[in-house]
């Protein structure tokens, strides 16, 4: 019957020049393979040498991420910036269109006659009396936009405001279709046979 060390140099799991230094060793228990001390004492000492490499490498990795959770947050306040900025912009514009407006505005509660028109790509419409439908037929009255309700204000109230808000004044002129010269269909191919 064979040792131990015999055993595991017949499988291949031992060197021979592996076991000479663990008889050199002594009697600790250092040199035997099957040990307990030496199970812990290589992979320990493997991954001293392997996590050598890694740290450089977890390291340019883990400056990266910083990096990139940095230049994120810097994103993140700069768009927050902009957010309050734009907010403060329009809170300081609605405060102006509010004096312009203050007093001014034509609307009546007595208004059951619709006028239609087109503003920011959808159809929209305010109340007026038949008169006043009238007259912002003819252009003499116009219609503003004030935190999305339409407002029938003067002419000159309305200069005042398309200078601080051309967007919120809409154009009730109609849109004039172009007249209908063919000109848009697709050619009829020659070969066609009614």
């Amino acid at each position: 019957m064979g040792t131990l060390q015999d055993a595991l140099l017949k499988a291949g799991l031992a060197e021979e020049d592996q076991l000479r230094k663990g008889r050199h060793r002594g009697k600790s228990g250092a040199g035997n393979p099957g040990s307990r001390r030496a199970k812990d004492h290589k992979p320990v000492r493997k991954k001293k040498r392997s996590g050598g490499r890694k740290t450089s490498a977890e390291s340019d990795l883990a400056r990266a991420y910083a990096a990139r959770r940095k230049a994120e947050a810097r994103e993140q306040e700069a768009e927050k910036q902009r957010r309050v900025a734009e907010q403060e912009a329009r809170r300081k514009r609605n405060l102006e269109l509010d004096a312009i407006i203050k007093g001014s505005t034509l609307n009546r509660k007595d208004a059951e006659v619709p006028r239609y028109f087109e503003h920011m790509g959808r159809i929209r419409r305010v109340l007026c009396t038949p008169e006043q439908r009238d007259e912002l037929n003819r252009g003499e009255i116009g219609v503003v936009n004030l935190r999305g309700s339409y407002l029938l204000v003067s002419l000159e109230t309305l200069e005042k405001y398309r200078a601080v808000a051309p967007d919120l004044v809409p154009s009730l002129e109609g849109r004039e279709e172009p007249e209908d010269d063919g000109s848009h269909y697709p050619p009829v191919p020659d070969d066609l046979v009614w």
